[in-house]
């Protein structure tokens, strides 16, 4: 709409009831005009391009506070000194150098992720599934706080997507996932703001903070259940299966670590096991004192070694077992135990040992955590099952009843 801006000719003018706002262009200043909500409120704004052809808008003044002719006159001093500017490049230099995520995401961020031996296939995953279409296509300099903190909120509310997730159709992003995404982002950004062949100086994602609760899933197994389990493996016909279990069971390793484990790995004679940092999952690398009855185990399978790589290699592939799945399942079918994971004996590992009396800084250590709030979870849980036991004495005694 336009017309010649006055205060008068502002006041006769309505918004549609179909519209939030309308915005009226001066027939006498290009780029001058007024922005009028449907609630009447009116300010004075400048609309002009940029050296790169994109679309700007300023804000004058609010209408009560200054007269048309005033607001013209700003408006057009105004639109000279951009145009002035615009030829010493000022903010062409700045576009040209703040990259588009998309750009940088592919040739700087995602080559140095690799170097570094990180989740290359997760942060491609996350980033095409929930940023991309965000910010792919935006100059990194050009997003807000404020943008980053409406996205934070959207993954909040954001639905599992379908595909091979089909059976959580419906649910909602975990708390994890949300996390996980955000650091992503604020990592984009850091990797950025270090890049001197940028103009990026500010993380849009600083004043965000992430919480999340950490929660233990799968199962604790007592003393007997885990008896009873080696028992089963035993009658198993998978021959390393039993010791599979044990190492997992006595090490509190993740299953990977211990499917994968080679013989490099271990000093038999200091009783050591490290792990480098290409199969640690935090990237580190971590050196681990094993028990006796695992170096009592270890010695065992070496000394029968046919001098080959790895500790568990599968009889008919010579290479490491990929998960044990099948023989698992069936063994502990036979131990009386439903929904059980290998993953599980790690977490009854740390339970045992914080229940022996160990300090939560050992069992940080031995689980290889990098941080010691990942492992005081199990401090929790150690609670809950302590107020468990008290309120189960309560119901025997029958006293309160």
């Amino acid at each position: 709409m336009k017309v010649h801006i006055t205060e008068f000719a502002l006041k006769g003018i309505k918004v549609p009831e179909n519209k939030k706002y309308l915005r009226i262009y001066d027939t006498e200043q290009t780029g001058f005009a007024v922005l009028k909500t449907q609630k009447g409120a009116m300010s004075y704004i400048l609309t002009y391009k940029d050296a790169e052809g994109v679309q700007r808008q300023e804000k004058l003044g609010t209408v009560d506070g200054m007269a048309a002719q005033a607001a013209r006159t700003v408006a057009r001093s105004r639109l000279q000194d951009i145009q002035q500017n615009m030829g010493v490049s000022t903010l062409r230099k700045r576009r040209s150098l703040a990259p588009v995520m998309d750009e940088f995401f592919r040739n700087v961020y995602m080559p140095e992720i690799k170097v570094a031996n990180r989740s290359a296939h997760g942060s491609e995953s996350y980033y095409r599934n929930h940023v991309q279409a965000v910010f792919g296509r935006r100059r990194m300099d050009e997003v807000s706080v404020d943008d980053m903190r409406e996205f934070y909120a959207s993954l909040k509310n954001k639905e599992v997507a379908g595909g091979r997730w089909a059976a959580k159709a419906g649910e909602k992003l975990s708390e994890g996932s949300v996390k996980r995404i955000m650091i992503l982002v604020r990592h984009i950004y850091n990797v950025a703001i270090r890049d001197q062949r940028n103009v990026v100086k500010e993380n849009p994602t600083a004043g965000i903070r992430l919480v999340t609760q950490r929660k233990i899933k799968g199962k604790f197994l007592t003393v007997m259940q885990l008896r009873a389990l080696v028992q089963a493996a035993q009658e198993s016909g998978n021959p390393d299966l039993t010791g599979i279990i044990k190492t997992l069971a006595g090490t509190g390793l993740r299953r990977e670590n211990v499917l994968a484990m080679r013989w490099k790995w271990l000093d038999l004679e200091q009783g050591t096991l490290c792990v480098p940092a290409e199969a640690d999952k935090a990237k580190h690398g971590f050196t681990l004192y094993l028990s006796s009855g695992v170096l009592e185990l270890l010695r065992a399978r070496r000394a029968a070694s046919s001098g080959g790589e790895w500790v568990f290699a599968n009889p008919a592939t010579g290479k490491p077992y990929y998960s044990c799945r099948a023989a698992w399942v069936k063994t502990c079918e036979r131990a009386g135990l439903t929904g059980v994971r290998m993953h599980d004996l790690r977490h009854t590992f740390a339970s045992l040992m914080l229940d022996s009396g160990a300090d939560i800084v050992d069992v940080q250590r031995q689980l290889a955590h990098t941080q010691i709030k990942t492992t005081a979870v199990y401090l929790h849980l150690r609670e809950d099952r302590k107020r468990e036991k008290a309120n189960a004495a309560e119901q025997a005694s029958g006293i309160f009843m």
